[in-house]
């Protein structure tokens, strides 16, 4: 038997989401619906044991994702493992290729600010009572005689300023990375979820939450109900997350899952 349940967000809690689960017999509390982006999870009751599967919903995103290569290469003494690009917030790669790793940085694919700043000289020109230049941020900045102070604005900023053309490709990244002389384009393909990078395909996988179990005979008062296995730290994206009780529910209790804020 399988039920399906969305995750209902609670404020006072501090979560992210927040669900009622079972009963034996089993109520369903809420059912999903096509398209929607809130958490929500599949229960199944097998010999008495509760399985849970979580499916997040998470958006595709590149900060604090790992790529994992589907082809797997040569290692020493006989193994073979894929290769592995990892990204973080604040725009740094690193791409593991079997034992050397090479780093670098990374942005999403988007028009440069010299590209944004020729246009404005085609459609301007190149002589006026303001002149920009580009910083060593990707920025344009000019200074302002009436306000004293220089102005600074992003490529895309500018852009809307000026009524420039801005080109901006959310599931395209180029890195920079040491010992490759020209940038290597990561293109996400929303169809297949593979990235393709450097001419290989790639996995993506995101970081599993903090996740708690727990169950109450009287909806008041709930304890922690341990795992069969602790969670992974990473689950592969959009894929669920299965998640197996150690020990079995009391009759008549109720299951929560809460996904916890860090």
């Amino acid at each position: 038997m399988i039920i399906k349940y969305k995750i209902l967000k609670s404020k006072t809690l501090f979560l992210v989401g927040l669900f009622l689960a079972i009963q034996v017999p089993a109520i369903l509390l809420a059912q999903t619906d096509e398209g929607d982006s809130t958490p929500e999870i599949s229960i199944s009751i097998e010999e008495g044991k509760v399985k849970i599967a979580v499916n997040l919903n998470e958006p595709f995103s590149w900060e604090n994702a790992k790529f994992e290569s589907i082809k797997t290469f040569p290692m020493r003494g006989g193994s073979s493992m894929p290769h592995t690009i990892r990204l973080d917030e604040s725009n740094n790669v690193n791409w593991r290729q079997t034992d050397v790793v090479f780093s670098g940085t990374y942005r999403i694919q988007q028009s440069l600010a010299k590209d944004i700043l020729d246009q404005y000289t085609e459609k301007y020109g190149d002589i006026g009572i303001r002149t920009w230049s580009i910083d060593k941020n990707n920025n344009l900045k000019s200074f302002n005689e009436f306000t004293g102070s220089y102005e600074i604005l992003t490529p895309k900023e500018f852009a809307a300023k000026y009524e420039l053309d801005f080109y901006s490709n959310k599931y395209s990244i180029e890195a920079s990375v040491s010992g490759y002389l020209v940038e290597i384009i990561g293109v996400f393909d929303t169809e297949t979820n593979l990235m393709n990078f450097d001419t290989l395909d790639y996995e993506p996988f995101f970081q599993v939450p903090k996740l708690v179990i727990e169950e109450s005979i009287d909806l008041k008062h709930w304890r922690k109900v341990p795992l069969s296995e602790p969670l992974p730290k990473e689950y592969q994206w959009p894929q669920e997350l299965n998640i197996e009780l150690e020990t079995e529910l009391k009759d008549g209790a109720f299951c929560r899952v809460k996904i916890e804020e860090e």
